[in-house]
């Protein structure tokens, strides 16, 4: 009877605590969308007053305006704030973007409008809403040059695959010691699976390890499997700490051709092959459905990582002619 009275004493417990998770939840989602929408409207006030005051007088006003705010009602309204307000309202003139993004906070903001690009400020908006970054996540997504690291952003938004959007290149695994074997590095990637999916895509399910395919007798094992959700394919994973050969190339060939015959179903998108490297073959230039991915075991320094993008976005272009004379000569002939 006792142990009856406490199992129900901790159920309703649970019960109320719950109710309460949801209460409060939604309290504070109404305040931050409120609070959104006040600095949007605060930044309105000042630019429209500055476009109809475009004068030093109307510069002395605003410079008045913002130290008696910020004494009146506090940090919350330091001349920062109300100066990132105005930057906010110009970015966003047409309406808050509360209404789109609704776990987003103002520190979020803060952090994001400083990159004065509309590009990489949707991007890392977009992004921050769907991982629920904190500030801090947001903060080293934006130092790992998370955008530019996307092969959308790498081929000016010439694109032809919906992964080319959320796939990065090259992917940061965040592994603090170098790894000498390929079976210690996929152990690394499946302990740390979550922060490697969001290197991949936006909606991506791990499907297996070591996924076993047999053919005509033969036992072939693929290192990794995903599955990308939101565009409804497959992704294979080959892990490669030498240079990829053209040998590695034709077995994920064959690793794509098996799961398009055997395991899309009808709704299904083609299945996409991603070899990891550490040093890429550029005589193997990427095929539309297997990609050479570089990875690097942390973020590198900022000029370093740039050069590596750069690089990147010079071997994309190769690509993009070499096909394109392909198609001239078949054309041809």
């Amino acid at each position: 009877m006792k142990n009856k009275l406490i199992n129900k004493n901790e159920k309703d417990v649970e019960t109320l605590i719950n109710q309460a998770d949801i209460l409060i939840n939604n309290t504070i989602t109404k305040i931050n969308y409120e609070l959104i929408n006040m600095y949007w409207e605060l930044g309105k006030i000042i630019f429209d007053y500055k476009i109809e005051n475009n004068s030093k007088y109307g510069d002395a006003v605003i410079g008045q305006f913002r130290e008696k705010l910020g004494l009146r009602y506090g940090k919350g309204f330091s001349r920062a704030n109300v100066n990132f307000a105005v930057q906010f309202y110009k970015t966003f003139q047409k309406v808050s973007p509360a209404r789109q993004f609704k776990n987003i906070l103002w520190s979020h903001y803060r952090e994001i409008l400083v990159l004065n690009d509309i590009k990489k400020i949707d991007y890392y908006l977009k992004e921050t809403e769907h991982h629920n970054l904190t500030k801090l996540e947001l903060r080293e997504s934006i130092k790992s040059k998370s955008f530019e690291r996307t092969i959308i952003y790498q081929k000016d938004g010439n694109i032809k695959k919906n992964i080319e959007h959320t796939l990065k290149d090259p992917v940061i695994l965040k592994i603090k010691d170098k790894k000498k074997t390929e079976k210690e590095l996929e152990n690394e990637i499946v302990v740390n699976i979550f922060t490697f999916m969001k290197e991949i895509g936006d909606n991506i399910s791990f499907f297996g390890r070591q996924y076993k395919i047999i053919n005509h007798g033969l036992i072939y094992k693929v290192d990794l499997v995903l599955y990308d959700k939101k565009n409804r394919n497959f992704i294979l994973i080959d892990l490669k700490i030498n240079k990829i050969a053209q040998k590695d190339i034709s077995q994920m060939r064959f690793y794509i051709d098996y799961f398009n015959n055997e395991k899309k179903d009808m709704l299904d998108s083609n299945t996409i092959g991603l070899i990891l490297c550490e040093t890429k073959d550029l005589r193997m230039l990427n095929n539309d459905d297997i990609y050479q991915i570089r990875y690097l075991n942390e973020i590198p320094k900022e000029k370093e990582l740039l050069k590596i993008i750069n690089e990147n976005k010079i071997i994309l272009l190769k690509t993009e002619v070499l096909k394109l004379n392909n198609d001239i000569e078949d054309y041809i002939q």
